[in-house]
């Protein structure tokens, strides 16, 4: 498993209320179809969701969906813009968003941050990026 560590954190630490912390793990079917659309995104966003699943993080600090979206898909595009290349996977309860560059082949998360309407280049993976969301120190 890739992210052992990480569900066996997430294990010993959540909130045990299934309502709130409940995932749902992604089958093969689901991840081949995200790859062949999706080709650039990272091997560890699809392992995660495999392994983890989606869902929220903690107490809803963070939540990673099985699916990418933009703001047209949450009636958002008459507030926000995001380039067509910019898709998101998840967000944290405070109207910013994360999610990837889907025409490059850098494994980088991206943010959009609602206040300044602006993208952010984090410099981090995915998998970096979603331990800082869990609250795991650096293994």
């Amino acid at each position: 498993m890739s992210f052992e560590k990480e569900l066996n954190f997430l294990e010993k630490n959540e909130n045990q209320d299934k309502l709130i912390n409940n995932k749902i793990r992604s089958t093969v079917s689901e991840i081949n179809h995200l790859k062949e659309s999706y080709p650039n995104l990272p091997n560890d966003f699809f392992d995660y969701l495999l392994e983890v699943g989606s869902g929220n993080i903690m107490e809803s600090q963070f939540k990673v969906m099985n699916v990418l979206f933009d703001f047209n898909d949450l009636g958002l595009e008459g507030i926000y813009y995001l380039p067509d290349n910019i898709k998101l996977f998840g967000d944290n309860y405070s109207g910013d968003f994360a999610g990837f560059d889907i025409l490059s082949n850098k494994d980088e998360v991206i943010e959009f941050w609602h206040d300044s309407n602006e993208l952010h280049y984090t410099g981090k993976t995915f998998r970096k990026y979603i331990r800082e969301k869990i609250l795991m120190e650096e293994i």
